[in-house]
């Protein structure tokens, strides 16, 4: 039996460098038509994608990924509102009926950027969304699809259609997927192996799910992933969708899992009692200002992480990355600890 690691498992080894700024090192990449400062998406979750996240993603350099949970119109109409704006996005759509009349009309309203989304993507489902998908628009849009966490999956998913995989199945800070199913791969072994099958047969991964911080991103762009998504670490920002609610002072938001018993109780409009067990969770969080300040300081650590090991550019962060494993104790060690 395999033990799989994940990002507090792995350490990243520094190396001789000989970049003499990290104002030098490029952050560039390219998602479809969108091209990205920083190779970073905000998750399709409805508490933190939106309109307002998506145009501030774009002015930050970023991408947004707007969430699905709404009707055909309202999707259209976000959409609309971020490129009337001058920014782009990608748009998220499900797989069932309703969702392929969701991804034409936005398709007639010129996105070209979509995202497939299922919480287990390795279906028969997703299969013959992406297939209905190419027949319609062929090679005219460019399609994430997601979530998987195998390189069967990867390879599966990109024989239906999809030009990238989003690769991750319950690590999400709001996620209780394996403890409620048992079934989940730890991150950083799992983005190994599916992004060895990427590589192989042509095609894109996103990292997706157990992000904490700026370390652990340049950990998953060392696996060789090519974008990662960000939910937590951009909740409580300014344009999250949401009311402030302000409690003893301070400012909150709210902040859940898409599989959460709150999320389906809204999107599906039924009682508790008639739903499935829910695979998330739902909590508020410390409002945290401007989303472009949180994506400047995580494009930041990551140029930082990419100067230790003498990276210049993100195709070469999995080329020169090299790590190792360590125990509990080392993780603890590497955290601030002085007030323990």
């Amino acid at each position: 039996m395999k033990t799989y690691y994940t990002f507090n498992d792995i350490f990243l080894i520094p190396q001789m460098t000989d970049c003499m700024s990290r104002s030098e090192i490029d952050t560039t990449s390219q998602i479809g038509s969108i091209k990205l400062d920083v190779p970073v998406i905000s998750s399709n979750m409805d508490t933190i994608t939106g309109p307002k996240m998506a145009i501030a993603m774009f002015e930050a350099g970023a991408v947004g990924a707007l969430h699905r949970f709404n009707t055909i119109e309202q999707s259209v109409i976000d959409y609309n509102v971020v490129v009337d704006s001058g920014a782009d996005c990608l748009v998220s759509v499900g797989v069932n009926e309703t969702d392929i009349k969701r991804a034409r009309a936005l398709y007639s309203a010129g996105a070209r950027n979509f995202i497939v989304d299922i919480a287990h993507g390795h279906s028969a489902m997703m299969r013959h969304t992406l297939g209905v998908m190419r027949n319609t628009f062929g090679n005219s849009v460019y399609i994430v699809a997601g979530n998987v966490a195998t390189p069967e999956a990867v390879r599966d998913l990109a024989s239906w259609g999809a030009d990238c995989v989003k690769v991750g199945i319950g690590g999400g800070s709001c996620c209780s997927t394996r403890v409620i199913t048992g079934h989940g791969v730890p991150m950083f072994t799992c983005l190994l192996e599916c992004c060895e099958i990427a590589d192989s047969i042509g095609i894109k991964i996103i990292a997706d799910g157990g992000i904490k911080s700026s370390g652990d991103s340049v950990k998953a762009l060392a696996t060789g992933s090519d974008f990662i998504m960000i939910g937590s670490l951009l909740s409580g920002a300014d344009e999250t969708p949401g009311k402030i609610i302000t409690t003893n002072g301070k400012d909150y938001k709210v902040f859940r899992g898409m599989a959460s018993t709150a999320a389906m109780v809204d999107r599906d409009n039924r009682n508790s009692n008639d739903l499935p067990v829910g695979e998330g969770v739902k909590t508020t969080v410390e409002a945290k200002g401007p989303a472009r300040k949180l994506i400047s300081e995580l494009q930041s650590g990551i140029r930082s992480g990419m100067s230790y090991m003498g990276a210049k550019n993100i195709s070469s962060i999995s080329l020169l990355a090299k790590w190792g494993s360590q125990t509990a104790s080392g993780h603890f060690e590497g955290t601030p600890h002085v007030l323990s």
